[in-house]
């Protein structure tokens, strides 16, 4: 639907720019990489990505009967994308107690439920390919501490 990648494009662009004015109180270390480099990396790429996606639905209208038809909101998006978010809350909420080797194939598997993916071997496939990738990059590689589960 056109209106959502307009809708969606612009509540990313002013996350990313909200996000991004967050790392402005990070503190700066000369040391190594500073703690800032990787949050602005990734707002920077949020809000490039979604101008695109702003750009693409604004596009998309133009073309379309020059402009001249409604924007409509598909309702299963934006139920959707609340799902996502309750979704993420819980898991910043759980992740303490159970660990991010559990807690992160959950929010996973829960996310490709809301957007119905409904072959229960992609979900474990993808979950549990995921979950390592990104333990292995940010455990080993950055040597980022990760929450565990406290029976471990």
């Amino acid at each position: 639907m056109i209106a959502n990648e307009i809708l969606f494009g612009a509540i990313f662009m002013l996350i990313s720019v909200f996000c991004f004015c967050m790392t402005l109180r990070f503190p700066d270390l000369r040391i190594a990489l500073s703690p800032t480099v990787f949050p602005r990396f990734v707002t920077v790429s949020l809000f490039i990505l979604s101008s695109f996606l702003l750009a693409q639905g604004i596009k998309k209208q133009v073309r379309s009967r020059g402009g001249s038809q409604k924007i409509r909101i598909d309702r299963a998006y934006i139920i959707r994308f609340i799902m996502l978010g309750v979704t993420g809350f819980i898991y910043t909420r759980i992740i303490r107690f159970t660990g991010y080797i559990i807690a992160t194939p959950l929010l996973i598997a829960g996310s490709m439920l809301i957007f119905n993916e409904r072959k229960w071997y992609r979900i474990i496939l993808v979950s549990v390919v995921t979950t390592a990738i990104l333990y292995s990059v940010f455990r080993m590689f950055f040597r980022v501490p990760l929450p565990r589960f406290s029976l471990w």
